[in-house]
């Protein structure tokens, strides 16, 4: 499940059966999480089941920070990371509401600096692309570019001294396959330039503000950075906790908003976020999105194409190159839609993570949502991963 193991929920409405439902599992649920926490290395986690009405379960183990004592709780802070792309994709979204921005059409006037990056061929050849590159592809991350964890080819590429692109190459004509790469940091800037706001703002004036999700930045306050949680490494099957990532203040006080994955969150605000999704863009009488929109979004968005992944294994580090679940799935609009229903999450419902081992998965059609916190690497390791497993198999019965 590689850049997520990551699931979204389809729509459900909460009657006296399902009251019962989660009443009567509860107790059930405790005592599998009790034994997964037992017997896993996993300092700390965060579980949730969500449905329109908000949590209606969550699980929390170890604390805050691993050495102290403060329990961890719904309003600890987490790095996302790449879990920011569905922030980004419903901002950009708003603005195609709005009739600012179209799908299909060049992003030329809008991103010359993008366009103008070239591509890196087979032969380590640089060429200008005549192809344009559309909203559509960077949202569905066929526009060519990549992450060096996510391309053998890039990986392999050597800067010269007299790159001026604010990317690397791209490694293939857009449409042309799946990458998943930098598209949605251009998606972040794409945004700003048409609303003539930083990221940062736009998030809370469009998304944060009337979601009344009030510790989701990219900025943390002064005041708040105690409560970041630790961030650890796995080593030798145990998690090693390592300070100063956790204290990283060129993350905590950025120079510039990524949209493609430079997030602070809680479980608290996420889960809101998730439970606007459930409501069809709609909480607690504040509308962000149209229920069209969202349905637009979460259908496939590549044709033909399914999401693979190339992890050169210099990168086993960042990201377990035994993942599973490549090469069925297909992309919505800036994430992740599970064809094949295999991965633990029902047909049809999305999904996306962050690289510290963020996960969720949402099911509109149903009404219910899975989301899992912890802040470790590598990505898509097998104690994260088998948690947020149990997690969707106890609560998508």
């Amino acid at each position: 499940m590689i850049l997520g193991v990551l699931m979204i929920f389809y729509a459900f409405r909460p009657n006296s059966q399902n009251i019962r439902y989660y009443a009567n599992n509860h107790e059930a649920w405790n005592k599998a999480f009790d034994s997964v926490a037992a017997n896993n290395p996993l300092p700390a986690f965060y579980v949730a089941s969500i449905d329109k009405k908000g949590v209606n379960y969550h699980y929390a183990h170890g604390n805050e920070i691993w050495t102290k004592d403060k329990p961890l709780d719904e309003n600890s802070i987490f790095r996302i990371y790449s879990m920011t792309k569905a922030l980004t994709s419903v901002s950009v979204m708003q603005l195609v509401e709005q009739g600012k921005i179209k799908l299909d059409e060049p992003l030329d006037k809008w991103l010359p600096d993008m366009v103008e990056i070239p591509v890196l061929k087979n032969d380590g050849m640089l060429v200008k692309s005549d192809e344009t590159i559309t909203l559509r592809q960077l949202l569905t991350h066929t526009s060519g570019f990549a992450y060096l964890f996510t391309s053998s080819k890039l990986a392999k590429f050597k800067k010269p001294n007299d790159w001026k692109y604010k990317d690397l190459p791209r490694v293939f004509e857009p449409g042309d396959k799946y990458n998943y790469g930098t598209s949605l940091d251009w998606v972040g800037r794409l945004v700003e330039r048409i609303s003539g706001k930083t990221l940062e703002q736009y998030f809370e004036q469009n998304i944060c503000q009337p979601l009344q999700m009030s510790r989701t930045f990219f900025t943390v306050p002064d005041s708040l950075i105690s409560s970041i949680v630790s961030f650890g490494e796995l080593k030798g099957g145990k998690f090693v906790d390592d300070p100063a990532q956790r204290m990283n203040m060129a993350e905590i006080k950025p120079k510039e908003f990524i949209g493609g994955g430079g997030l602070f969150s809680t479980a608290h605000d996420y889960g809101r976020f998730i439970q606007c999704i459930l409501n069809d863009g709609t909480l607690n009488g504040k509308r962000i999105i149209k229920r069209s929109t969202l349905d637009s979004m979460c259908v496939n968005q590549m044709g033909d194409l399914r999401i693979k992944f190339d992890i050169p294994k210099a990168y086993a580090f960042l990201v377990d190159t035994t993942a599973k679940g490549i090469g069925r799935d297909q992309m919505g609009l800036g994430w992740a839609i599970a064809v094949s229903g295999t991965n633990g999450g029902p047909y049809g419902s999305v999904y996306w993570g962050g690289a510290a081992n963020t996960y969720f998965n949402i099911d509109r059609k149903r009404g219910r949502a899975v989301m899992f916190f912890s802040n470790v690497l590598p990505f898509g390791n097998k104690y994260s991963e088998s948690i947020f497993a149990k997690a969707e198999e106890l609560f998508y019965k």
